[in-house]
């Protein structure tokens, strides 16, 4: 999904993300590229629309589907389409589980790329319900926790954690931080990372679990996931600055299986 943004021309201004799910169909009626066709269909013939309302649908078995190109505003938040992108989770979180949900992580790597594309920050990322009558994407699903997990997403797909500067010498500390949750853990096991000239300051919370880490006392360490993790995808082509647009497509597209739907 990344390396097709990336090949992506889109000249409209893109502000905000837009989050949704289907409610009907839910998760447990998906049936794969079926379901995305049948969501496109209906959009086509019984509300008129010129194609899927939305640009990217994500199955509950982690499959991402690219409906309607990009370059084009979509059809999912009524004055509000012009500079913005519709992702449709397919399932219905006013009764279905998001933590149960198989899509949850591809659907934040997506979200994750898309903000990292865009240049857009967490607080660009929107739920339907807030310019709709609606629980759209449903009254389970948070907006602060989706916002982290996205964050977190992002931090993972590139490769790159949260930095944690011990106060206050400013030290940089190698401990493999990670953010969970909302959550920056990091493992201080016998002073790992740490400055050899000082022991660790201050207590630490016990976390138990198999990996035995701790939580950052908020009053010695500072956590903070620097610019966003996020790589600059126009300076990834090898020996090229950007990579040659590639031409606007539409139907869906099973970007995991490289599947192309006509």
């Amino acid at each position: 999904f990344r390396a097709h943004l990336a090949q992506t021309s889109v000249g409209r201004r893109i502000d905000e993300v837009v989050i949704h799910h289907t409610w009907r169909p839910t998760a447990a009626e998906y049936r794969g590229i079926e379901t995305v066709r049948g969501v496109r269909r209906y959009h086509m013939g019984v509300r008129g629309w010129s194609d899927n309302g939305y640009h990217v649908m994500v199955g509950p078995d982690g499959r991402v589907f690219l409906c309607r190109p990009l370059a084009r505003s979509g059809a999912h938040v009524a004055g509000r389409n012009a500079h913005t992108v519709g992702v449709a989770m397919i399932a219905n979180f006013d009764s279905e589980e998001p933590r149960e949900y198989g899509g949850m992580r591809a659907c934040c790597r997506a979200v994750a790329a898309l903000m990292e594309r865009f240049d857009l920050p967490p607080k660009a990322i929107r739920f339907h319900r807030e310019f709709a009558p609606k629980t759209c994407p449903g009254l389970k699903l948070g907006l602060a926790a989706f916002r982290n997990a996205v964050v977190d997403a992002g931090a993972e797909a590139s490769g790159m954690g949260p930095k944690i500067v011990l106060l206050p010498e400013n030290a940089l500390i190698d401990c493999r931080a990670q953010v969970e949750d909302g959550v920056t853990r990091v493992d201080l096991r016998g002073g790992a990372g740490l400055p050899h000239s000082r022991p660790p300051a201050g207590p630490a919370e016990a976390v138990s679990g198999a990996a035995h880490r701790r939580h950052v006392n908020a009053q010695e360490f500072l956590a903070g996931v620097q610019g966003m993790c996020y790589t600059e995808l126009r300076s990834t082509q090898r020996g090229s600055a950007r990579r040659t647009p590639a031409p606007a497509r539409s139907g869906p597209e099973d970007l995991l299986g490289g599947i192309r739907i006509s």
